[in-house]
């Protein structure tokens, strides 16, 4: 993409940014299908990192050309090598067209447009396969529209690129959901107070006090919601008892990486995700040291 067409479409993004601000959603959702209309020309003919299959499975695209992955983070870029093997050269767009995607897709539920926000965070997938508040973003939509075997698909390949305490607890918040509406009032309590336990919500606390103001007068529900039988349940539902291993670790190499090139802001970013999850005790001292190395840098 020349200079010129490029600095032209941060200028538009710009004026949506503006525009939004001001409230009008309408107009700031317009000016931004305008400049990925434009996008969808200028890479056309590139080969995007990602593709949906028809049951909605996010893999590797097809080809043999030069891959485009367009990432929030470096942290990204390790995950999806891992996690998708691709064979060709990874290269970067100029511009954060996922992320682009992913706005317009928020902007559309905000407007109640949930098929076009389908379409978008699809899109925003096929650009950034790892995009964890893309696959929630998607989730959300088959929420709206009643779609649940569609949001507990979406929400199950999501849980492996939840790797901090607030992205688990969204995980067993979407669970919850989804067997509350299956009217399993057990596996929802499990999982709403499983995600307290990771992170506490006024949601989470709602869900709760809903359901057991619902079943009062209907069912005694004494049965003890402890760590291990709350696991035991979601063993018998193949729900996750915690976070992904592999994602961790992923993450936590990452920052070594990120140390070794001295480039500590991203490694502190690294470490810190790790801390969060894990609670690791040795991972403080090495993020005072960082500290120390970006006060000093």
């Amino acid at each position: 993409m020349d200079y010129t067409k490029l600095n032209e479409l941060k200028s538009q993004y710009g004026d949506y940014e503006e525009v939004f601000n001001s409230g009008d959603y309408d107009k700031a959702a317009d000016i931004l299908m305008k400049v990925l209309d434009v996008i969808e020309l200028e890479y056309e003919d590139k080969r995007k990192a990602g593709m949906l299959d028809n049951d909605l499975n996010v893999r590797k695209s097809e080809g043999t050309d030069k891959i485009w992955l367009c990432t929030n983070h470096i942290m990204e870029y390790y995950i999806y090598a891992c996690y998708f093997e691709p064979q060709q050269e990874i290269l970067m767009p100029e511009l954060p067209i996922a992320e682009y995607y992913r706005t317009y897709a928020d902007l559309c539920v905000k407007l109640q447009k949930y098929k076009r926000a389908e379409d978008a965070y699809k899109k925003a997938l096929c650009w950034n396969p790892v995009d964890l508040d893309s696959y929630l973003g998607l989730a959300e939509c088959y929420k709206y529209l009643n779609m649940m075997s569609r949001y507990l698909d979406v929400t199950k390949q999501a849980y492996r690129f939840c790797c901090t305490r607030a992205t688990m607890a969204r995980y067993y918040r979407n669970m919850g959901f989804y067997y509350l509406s299956s009217y399993n009032t057990d596996m929802a309590k499990a999982c709403y107070t499983y995600s307290n336990i990771y992170y506490h919500t006024d949601n989470a606390d709602s869900e709760l006090n809903y359901i057991e103001n619902a079943l009062k007068g209907v069912t005694k529900d004494d049965k003890e919601y402890d760590i291990r039988t709350m696991q035991a349940m979601f063993d018998k539902e193949n729900v996750e008892p915690g976070p992904d291993s592999k994602t961790i670790g992923i993450v936590y190499r990452v920052g070594e990486l990120m140390l070794q090139d001295k480039e500590y802001a991203l490694a502190k970013d690294c470490f810190s995700i790790v801390y969060d999850i894990t609670n690791e005790q040795q991972l403080e001292g090495v993020l005072a040291e960082l500290d120390i190395c970006l006060e000093n840098a």
